[in-house]
C-alpha cells in the first residue's frame, strides 16, 4: 500500500543544514499497522509529512496505493491526526466535524448523526459539541482531533502521538478505535512514543534514529522477531527458576526481584517455560509476553 525507497529530506537552506531522513526506505503492507519509534528528532514526523505529501523529499520516491502521496484520489481515503493541532479554535466542535464530514464526502442528510456518532465513538460528551474548541483542553482536543480523522472510515489512517495529552480512560479509547480500523482491514501509520500501546496494536515496528531505518521489527504475523517471555517468581526461588528454563534451552535474563526474560518464538514456547518452572515447584508471581521495545533505545553492551 505504501513504499519509501530511497527518501532524504534536509532543512536550513540558507543557513546550517539538518538531515531529518537519509535514505529511509521502507514498505507497510494493505491493512497493515506499522508503528514509528525512535528518540526524539530521529525524523519520524518529518517522514510522516512526507508520507501525507505536506513536504517533498530531496531525493526518493514515495508511493500510496502506486499513486503519489498528494494525490487527490489518495487524500480522499486518507484520514489524518496531526501532533500539533492547529484547529481554528473559534468553531464549536459540531461545526468543526461536520466541516470536515462534508470535506470528506459525506452526505449532508447524514451531517448530524454522523457528527454525534463521531464524537460519541471517541467519549466526547455531547453538550461539549456546542462549545468553541478554545474552550476544550488539551484531552479534548485529541479526542475530537481523532474523531476528526476516523470521519467516513478512511481506507489510510496516519496518526502522529494520537494519545498526547490524555487521561488513562484516552488512551484507552484511543487504542480501540485503532483496533477497530484495523478490524475493518484499514492500513496505519502510527508515531508513538508510548511504546506499550504501540505493542498493543502494531504489526511491525520500524525504528528511526538519526534519520535513518536503524532496525525493523515484527510483532505479530507467522515469523514474529521480537517477542519476550517475563516471568516473576520469588527472588530466593530465582535460581531454581533459572536453572529449569535453561533446562529447556530458554537463556534467561534474571534480575534481583525475581524477574526473568528470555527469547519466545511462539505461545507454545511460553507455556513450555511456565511449564518447566512450575514443574521445579517455584511458584509464579507473573507470566507475561511482551515485544519489550524499550530495548530499541538502549545502546549495545559491549561484548
Amino acid at each position: 500500500m505504501i513504499s519509501v525507497q530511497a527518501v532524504s529530506k534536509t532543512y536550513g537552506r540558507f543557513g546550517p543544514r539538518v538531515q531529518a531522513l537519509d535514505g529511509v526506505a521502507l514498505e507497510v503492507a494493505r491493512g497493515e499497522t506499522l508503528g514509528l519509534i525512535g528518540p526524539n528528532g530521529a525524523g519520524k514526523t518529518t517522514l510522516l509529512s512526507c508520507l501525507l505529501g505536506f513536504l517533498r523529499p530531496d531525493r526518493g520516491t514515495i508511493t500510496v496505493d502506486g499513486r503519489a502521496p498528494d494525490d487527490l484520489a489518495v487524500r480522499a481515503r486518507t484520514g489524518y491526526l496531526p501532533e500539533r493541532l492547529g484547529f481554528d479554535r473559534e468553531l464549536p466542535g459540531r461545526a468543526f466535524l461536520a466541516f470536515h464530514w462534508r470535506l470528506a464526502g459525506g452526505a449532508r442528510d447524514r451531517t448530524k448523526s454522523e457528527v454525534e456518532a463521531a464524537a460519541e465513538r471517541v467519549g466526547l460528551e455531547r453538550e461539549a459539541l456546542s462549545r468553541p474548541l478554545r474552550g476544550y483542553s488539551r484531552g479534548m482536543l485529541q479526542r475530537i482531533g481523532l474523531a476528526q480523522a476516523l470521519l467516513g472510515d478512511p481506507a489510510i489512517l496516519f496518526l502522529d502521538e494520537p494519545a498526547s495529552g490524555t487521561d488513562p480512560r484516552g488512551v484507552s479509547i484511543v487504542r480501540e478505535r485503532i483496533l477497530e480500523a484495523k478490524s475493518r482491514g484499514a492500513t496505519i501509520v502510527l508515531n508513538s512514543h508510548q511504546l506499550a500501546e504501540v505493542e498493543k496494536v502494531c504489526d511491525r515496528v520500524v525504528f528511526l534514529e538519526s534519520g535513518r531505518v536503524a532496525k525493523t521489527e515484527t510483532l505479530r504475523g507467522e515469523s514474529p522477531t521480537r517477542r519476550r517471555g517475563l516471568l516473576r517468581v520469588p527472588a530466593v526461588r530465582l535460581a531454581e527458576a533459572a536453572a529449569a528454563l535453561s533446562g529447556e534451552a530458554f537463556t534467561p535474563r534474571t534480575q534481583p526481584d525475581g524477574s526473568m526474560k528470555f527469547v519466545v518464538g511462539s505461545d507454545e514456547d511460553m507455556a513450555r517455560a511456565i511449564r518447566s518452572v512450575a514443574l521445579a515447584g517455584v511458584p509464579i508471581y507473573e507470566a507475561r509476553i511482551s515485544a519489550e521495545l524499550e530495548e530499541l533505545f538502549s545502546p549495545p553492551v559491549a561484548q
